[in-house]
């Protein structure tokens, strides 16, 4: 790990340019970050398709409502969980060319204790500490402090989030506002796709559209139980990095992180030297 050559320039950023920046590391790490999505999202979103199972397959519009509002619960709730692996990956992508699945896999399966805790037995008291992920993830603390240095990652959860609550809500707002007129750019673009697919009907496309929102119109839930998942799952891995970059300009701008890596990197490149 070269911590001076850091993929990512780390410097204080707006949170409308941590959101552009968001789509350029998408851009720059689509294979490597979709597949470290797979991991955590395929259980998950099998796990979703059993519990909702007893839907029927064609559904009407108040069923169609409750379908969509229970499967957007049940990804937020998972998400802290399904996009560990993909944060963890961010965390090396940042500092390593090559980061290594078998390290990856490793601190996923070594941080699901505390996640569990934490993201799911304690998540009501976190709602708004929002980067308990990346601290369990990356920082590695421990659940109860050992020996007199170092902190339990409650503690550091604290020290971090302290006296930032105005900046986390209105980031935390803008992130809501974003993601839902994304989600619902991507969820409308494929119902009128599958409109104009089925304008055969009569009345055409349009009607078609009128008579989904209208609630008079069956849907074939075999379909939709597919692609509204496939579109949460987007917007939430989206928003995994969006965090991730967030986490990082926190720690800038509290800690002056930047400073902290450049003098552990000339820490690491003396010790080098006198070896």
């Amino acid at each position: 790990m070269n911590l001076d050559e850091h993929r990512i320039a780390i410097r204080e950023r707006s949170f409308l340019d941590l959101l552009d920046l968001g789509l350029r590391v998408l851009r720059e790490y689509a294979a490597p970050l979709a597949a470290w999505l797979a991991v955590g999202v395929l259980p998950a979103a099998a796990l979703n398709a059993w519990l909702l199972s007893d839907f029927p397959s064609q559904v009407d519009g108040s069923e169609m409502a409750q379908y969509l509002f229970l499967m957007t619960l049940l990804v937020v709730y998972e998400a802290p969980l399904a996009l560990a692996p993909a944060t963890l990956f961010l965390g090396q992508a940042l500092f390593t060319e090559r980061p290594r699945w078998q390290g990856i896999l490793r601190q996923w399966l070594g941080s699901l204790p505390q996640i569990v805790l934490y993201q799911g037995l304690l998540r009501i008291f976190f709602l708004f500490r929002p980067y308990v992920n990346e601290i369990i993830l990356l920082e590695r603390n421990p659940v109860r402090r050992r020996g007199t240095f170092g902190k339990s990652t409650y503690a550091r959860c604290r020290a971090l989030h302290a006296g930032e609550g105005g900046e986390l809500f209105s980031r935390w707002f803008i992130s809501l506002a974003v993601a839902t007129l994304v989600l619902i750019s991507l969820w409308g673009s494929l119902l009128a796709t599958r409109a104009m697919l089925l304008s055969s009907l009569e009345g055409g496309a349009g009607e078609t559209i009128g008579q989904f929102f209208q609630g008079e119109l069956e849907i074939d839930l075999s379909i939709v139980a597919v692609w509204y998942p496939l579109v949460l799952w987007t917007v939430a891995g989206y928003f995994a990095v969006v965090r991730f970059l967030a986490y990082v300009d926190l720690r800038i701008r509290r800690e002056g992180w930047e400073v902290e890596l450049v003098m552990r990197a000339e820490r690491d490149r003396l010790m080098r030297r006198s070896v």
